[in-house]
């Protein structure tokens, strides 16, 4: 018996429903999928300050050292003026200089004294903080900090690139740190499919091959817009409210991915 018109209707748009539930819940599991891997590991070590556990503190013309005070030493105390090539530096070290240009030493008609430190860095490029504010480049593995004024100087040390990156700070740098976390770059599934270069090549082969490879990075480019969409937004969600916002950005993706799924076999 042949069937109603109305019914070929439903059954048609039936089979056209389950077919755009499986598509767009194909979509939403690489979304997912692309999400999470762009959640990585969070933001890495390298834009963490590098501090040396260590704080030298000058007031009242005495110096007192806080934190791994075994990787201080006191070098000695010289007249301003006199050569400090006497003290032979070592390579991974760093040497503080406390000057009072109006001391002078006992039987020496020199002004200024220098109070010399030494402490171990164990190599790499630091920076002296003083009072957690001002920042004095080390030059030569000496940094000099003038304490004439009597005024309470803290010195401390951080790695010269971690304070680089603090300092341009804002939210050029947040956005920079998550797709420097992310594997997925945007558009990069059709970057990685296009080629153009054997066009002219294989006496119209090459030209078959591009075709091939353009209709395959038109398809990569559909998964590429939702992964880039999902990524963005997570990059949104970073930025204002840190790996929190970005997992909450994911846990909403997921959450529609299983509303989708939920809603797809109803309408099946």
């Amino acid at each position: 018996m042949t069937e109603a018109p109305h019914a070929l209707t439903v059954h048609g748009l039936g089979r056209r429903s389950r077919t755009l539930f499986r598509a767009v819940a194909a979509v939403a599991v690489v979304m997912m999928l692309g999400g999470s891997g762009c959640a990585g590991s969070g933001v890495k070590a390298s834009y963490r300050p590098a501090l040396l556990p260590v704080k030298l503190e000058w007031g009242n013309g005495n110096i007192n050292i806080t934190g791994e005070t075994s990787i201080v030493t006191p070098v000695g105390v010289f007249s301003v003026g006199l050569e400090h090539s006497v003290v032979a530096k070592k390579a991974d070290a760093l040497y503080v200089i406390f000057r009072n240009r109006h001391a002078s030493l006992p039987g020496s008609s020199v002004a200024g004294v220098d109070h010399i430190y030494e402490v171990m860095s164990g190599g790499g490029r630091f920076v002296a903080v003083v009072n957690g504010t001002a920042t004095i480049e080390i030059s030569d593995q000496e940094v000099l900090i003038d304490v004439t004024d009597g005024a309470l100087k803290v010195v401390e040390f951080k790695g010269a690139q971690a304070v680089v990156q603090e300092q341009q700070g804002g939210v050029a740098l947040r956005w920079q740190q998550f797709w420097d976390d992310c594997f997925y770059s945007p558009m990069g599934l059709s970057r990685w499919a296009y080629d153009d270069s054997t066009i002219d090549s294989w006496y119209g082969l090459g030209f078959l091959w591009f075709l091939f490879r353009l209709f395959f990075a038109l398809i990569l480019g559909v998964v590429d817009l939702v992964l880039t969409v999902g990524c963005f937004l997570a990059a949104v969600g970073f930025l204002v409210a840190g790996q929190t916002g970005r997992n909450i950005v994911y846990g909403v993706e997921v959450l529609v991915f299983l509303f989708v799924l939920f809603a797809g076999s109803r309408l099946a």
